[in-house]
């Protein structure tokens, strides 16, 4: 028996009888024979008893395994579904073993139809604010600061001040790779290093040496993530910089153009500053963007999905409790089933949100190329200062590149749709926004959506 039990999700009710099952075990034991060599036998001349006898098990579940899917196959094709709509691993509500015959039920996920013809409607209007002449200002004295010449100064540290120190980092009392550096120029409060680094430098003087005790971020390179590290620093020199003028020649080295002019400076300053306030504005509405498109957009979900997505959310939630509390929910099934259900929500718009991302972005043929993953590596690599080949070998060895290819994608959908909805006051942006390329190419498929689904989902770590 098959039963629809909405546009996602199938469910089959049916029996393996034990007569098939035993013709399966000997098609299996005659293959196994064939291939198999043993010590006192020619290959393809092992007797059929052995063979049974010494893979028993794995011929037995070889044949239900296989006569299983044959049976479901069957069934979803007398109902005109297409193994390709399948989507995810089935559930099987019933699977009851006797003498005679397997009953089993099975529920499977099928990929819902979405026919999204009016989303347009629900994106948040983008207001972007005018830049004023004093916002200009301001942006280019910042500039001014930084183009100014560099004087050393005898005085104690401060934020600001560029300081040239040498510094070897250790951990268990031993230095590690890429922890060490000699006159290494650093402006205090430009987070170039761990947090509290740069705070725990401020107020040495010319020729002090200080230990600092810090520890590394959890999301840092694994192998010092995490970890007690002490720097030993030696401030060799500090520098203040001076405020350069701000005339033509300011604009010439900024522009790095003979010819430019203040004026020139300014209105690439407004052009600059348009675009970050447009930017700013379309990523702080994307949250309200992907609240909208959930709660408008209606759709059967496949069970199996949700609840995929709802195992790997609980366990990761179970990262950032206590000892106490992961140890009082291994001991109580019924605490832990009510901790996991409280994320069925938290899972079932994840998942409805992947597949409308996957449907506008197949509408509008937007896709990620893997020049913007490993772009994205590369930044990632920077920040958490690590060789990028590493990460991407770690990515790679855990299957993590197809998150990431997700997240890129669901960015790509939403910027597009937000950019759609800028006000008028900001088509000057236009001028100099960057291409989007993604009419380029063409989007995931749908068994490419759902391992990314579920890799994207593993590598949400305490979001």
């Amino acid at each position: 028996m098959v039963k629809l039990l909405n546009n996602a999700n199938v469910l089959i009710e049916d029996k393996l009888q034990g007569a098939l099952i035993e013709t399966k075990k000997a098609k299996i034991a005659q293959n196994i024979s064939k291939n198999i060599k043993i010590d006192g036998f020619r290959k393809g001349k092992v007797p059929l008893s052995i063979v049974e006898n010494r893979f028993k098990d794995k011929i037995l579940q070889d044949s239900e395994q296989e006569l299983l899917n044959e049976t479901i196959t069957a069934s979803l094709k007398a109902n005109n579904i297409e193994p390709n709509q399948i989507i995810g691993n089935p559930i099987f509500l019933k699977y009851d073993k006797n003498d005679k015959e397997i009953n089993f039920e099975v529920k499977l996920g099928i990929f819902p139809k979405l026919d999204i013809k009016d989303y347009e409607k629900f994106i948040p209007e983008v207001k972007v604010p005018e830049i004023s002449k004093k916002d200009i200002e301001n942006r280019i004295n910042d500039i001014a600061k930084n183009y100014g010449d560099l004087i050393q100064v005898e005085r104690a540290l401060e934020s600001k001040d560029i300081a040239n120190i040498d510094f070897c980092g250790f951990i268990d009392g031993a230095e590690f790779d890429g922890g060490k550096a000699e006159n290494y120029d650093l402006e205090i409060g430009s987070k170039s290093f761990i947090d509290g680094f740069e705070d725990k430098l401020i107020g040495m003087k010319n020729g002090e040496s200080r230990n600092i005790e810090l520890k590394f971020p959890q999301n840092y390179a694994q192998h010092l993530a995490n970890k007690d590290v002490t720097f030993k620093v030696k401030l060799n020199k500090i520098q203040e910089r001076q405020i350069a003028k701000i005339d033509d020649t300011l604009a010439q080295k900024v522009l790095n153009k003979e010819d430019s002019t203040l004026a020139d400076l300014e209105s690439q300053i407004k052009l600059e500053l348009e675009n970050e306030a447009k930017n700013k504005a379309i990523n702080e509405l994307k949250p309200a963007l992907t609240d909208s498109l959930i709660a408008n957009i209606n759709f059967d979900l496949p069970d199996n999905i949700v609840e995929q997505e709802l195992d790997i959310i609980f366990r990761n939630s179970l990262r950032g409790i206590s000892e106490d509390e992961l140890k009082e929910l291994q001991n109580d099934s019924n605490k832990a089933k009510e901790k996991r259900e409280e994320k069925r929500d938290e899972a079932a718009k994840s998942v409805k949100l992947t597949f409308i991302i996957d449907f506008i972005a197949k509408q509008d043929n937007i896709a990620v190329s893997d020049n913007e993953v490993y772009q994205m590596l590369y930044y990632e690599s920077m920040m958490m200062g690590t060789n990028p080949k590493d990460l991407l070998e770690n990515y790679q060895k855990n299957n993590m590149l197809p998150a990431i290819k997700m997240t890129i994608l669901e960015n790509k959908v939403l910027n597009k749709l937000l950019e759609s909805k800028v006000n008028s006051k900001t088509e000057s942006n236009k001028k100099v926004a960057p291409k989007d390329k993604s009419k380029d190419s063409q989007t995931e498929s749908s068994k490419t959506l759902e391992s990314n689904r579920q890799a994207k989902a593993e590598s949400k770590k305490g979001e």
